[in-house]
């Protein structure tokens, strides 16, 4: 197999949503090439071209459910490097977190495949957005171990002296500096003052 695994974006969003849409192009931006699958709007693919390939058909299929590594929070083992180097396919769920892992990756995708040919992995305890499970893959596959990555357990956008939003999701954190979803801040605001 080769150095790198072809990343492919599981879509599990009905609507690409202007969140969703910030995380998906830091995902093109970390990791150049990537495949969308399981995009059935026809609008979301056509604006999904615009970074990545785009499928209809789901990871299982686009793959033939071999030589695959599912990120799945559920998962008992870490992603390592060594294994990411021998598969040809890394898989992360398109899906937006809630305050708490409901375990929507393990529903919508490990359980579907034959885990003899496959396997899951995680990144530690903490749920992380889309775009950081990239940022964090494409960490250790450059070298770093998973232990060695700085991990935040949320994160506080701050308004004004009294009004915040917190994010209860994982992001890293490189020479002190949060890695975050370039854009989002924007759409974060927007929602702010609409309420």
């Amino acid at each position: 197999m080769g150095e790198q695994p072809q990343l492919i974006i599981e879509n599990c969003e009905e609507k690409l949503s202007d969140w969703l849409w910030a995380e998906y192009s830091h995902c093109a931006a970390i990791w150049p090439g990537l495949v969308f699958t399981n995009v059935k709007d026809e609008r979301m693919r056509y604006h999904l071209s615009k970074l990545g390939r785009v499928s209809s058909r789901d990871a299982l299929s686009y793959t033939g459910g071999k030589g695959c590594i599912i990120l799945d929070h559920q998962a008992e083992k870490p992603l390592r490097k060594e294994e990411m180097s021998e598969a040809k396919y890394l898989i992360v769920g398109g899906i937006l977190g809630y305050d708490k892992p409901l375990g929507r990756t393990k529903k919508y995708i490990t359980e579907r495949f034959n885990m003899k040919f496959n396997a899951a992995r995680h990144m530690g305890p903490t749920q992380l957005t889309i775009d950081s499970a990239v940022f964090v893959a494409r960490a250790i596959l450059l070298g770093a171990r998973l232990e060695e990555i700085e991990i935040t357990k949320e994160l506080e956008v701050k308004w004004d002296e009294v009004h915040s939003t917190i994010l209860p999701y994982g992001y890293p954190v490189v020479g002190g500096k949060v890695i975050f979803t370039p854009g989002l801040l924007d759409v974060l605001a927007a929602q702010y003052r609409s309420t």
